[in-house]
């Protein structure tokens, strides 16, 4: 059933103690079910050590191929059966209907109704337009640019433009206790190798970056598996995450190693996650932080090339900057204004010579003076 480099799994867990006839999912469940105290151990060793990894990569099976099959394990741990069974039975959950969340690609379309947005920059998908009342609306269809549909989020959409579906997330049920139980220790520890595998991904060593892209791309893979079953699931993952120390500042600034495929698929994560509102509220605290460092690097630059080579900025500013009821928050908690004319002095600073602000382009040339 599974790959042939599991063997260094399987002498680990045997020298751990478990019974080589629980050498298999349901066996291993078996083992450690109502022992959390072994949860971390043993993620660590169904997770490949980096020597596995440099014989995995050189190997037709790939490192990506890898830590899907030692996720597979692992989330026979978290549901203590088989996975797909337990996010069939999270699916058939009723009351779940939150927020829709739906991620859009570059040219899907959407509808856009002046009448419940908070800002023009809200839409909402097709289908949950259909389920939605917009009798004499002023609405428009329009192609997206990417993103994520509204309905159900009160940062965006008033509720009297909410679809049948969904209802805003305070109508989203709990994990069910005994889910949470088994799920929560097992992906609290899997967040803590990852924040590590990421960490390390820092430096210049091109085997641990591919290591660290490989993982984040399987991690997020599987935790948009997750949330496409159970919302329930999604407000629970988003909790996990920006409780689980610094993962959520890192994944953020891991687009400055990772590849094109791996930011797309993170970003996407990101954008499902923030119809949980706290989510939302904390991801932007970690956005502040980090957009200052973005315009830097194009002021340094002199150029765009960099909101182009970390797309967090230009994706996610339209997810934060422009919702009315998070903005404000932002600058009373957060100092968002200051962060934000500390970006835009650096710029006019850059633009300036001999005390003059120059401002050009192919149709104006602007003089304004610096100096008082």
């Amino acid at each position: 059933m599974f790959d042939v480099w599991f063997w260094y799994d399987f002498q680990r867990l045997v020298q751990y103690g478990v019974p080589e006839e629980q050498l298999t999912p349901p066996g291993l469940v078996a083992f450690v079910k109502e022992k959390n105290e072994v949860i971390d151990y043993i993620v660590s060793i169904i997770l490949p050590t980096d020597a596995e990894l440099a014989v995995s990569q050189d190997s037709k099976m790939g490192l990506k191929k890898r830590f899907q099959e030692s996720l597979v394990w692992l989330q026979w741990l978290m549901f203590q059966g088989d996975p797909g069974n337990a996010l069939r039975r999270l699916s058939s959950m009723v009351g779940q209907g939150g927020v829709c969340g739906a991620v859009w690609g570059r040219t899907d379309i959407a509808y856009r109704c002046r009448t419940c947005e908070h800002d023009p920059t809200c839409a909402i998908c097709v289908p949950c337009f259909q389920n939605g009342d917009h009798t004499g609306h002023d609405y428009s269809i329009i192609y997206t640019g990417g993103g994520c549909c509204d309905c159900g989020d009160v940062t965006a959409w008033k509720r009297e433009g909410f679809c049948s579906m969904h209802k805003g997330a305070e109508h989203v049920q709990p994990l069910p206790e005994e889910v949470e139980n088994t799920v929560s220790p097992v992906l609290r520890s899997l967040f803590k190798c990852w924040e590590v595998r990421l960490t390390t991904a820092s430096d210049s060593v091109p085997k641990r970056k591919k290591a660290a892209n490989d993982l984040t791309f399987a991690m997020a893979d599987m935790l948009l598996e997750f949330c496409k079953h159970s919302e329930s699931l999604l407000s629970f993952i988003a909790r996990l995450m920006f409780s689980s120390t610094d993962l959520l500042s890192i994944l953020a600034k891991a687009e400055r190693f990772s590849t094109n495929d791996v930011v797309k698929k993170l970003h996407e994560l990101f954008l499902k996650l923030l119809g949980e509102p706290t989510f939302k509220y904390e991801f932007a605290k970690v956005f502040l932080t980090y957009y200052p460092s973005v315009i830097k690097e194009a002021i340094k630059e002199g150029s765009d090339l960099p909101l182009k080579r970390y797309p967090l900025v230009s994706m996610f500013s339209v997810q934060i900057l422009t919702v009315p009821t998070l903005t404000p928050r932002l600058v009373k908690e957060v100092n968002l204004l200051t962060m934000l004319f500390g970006c835009l002095e650096d710029i006019f600073i850059s633009c300036a010579e001999n005390g003059c602000l120059q401002v050009m382009n192919d149709y104006i040339s602007l003089k304004f003076t610096t100096q008082m």
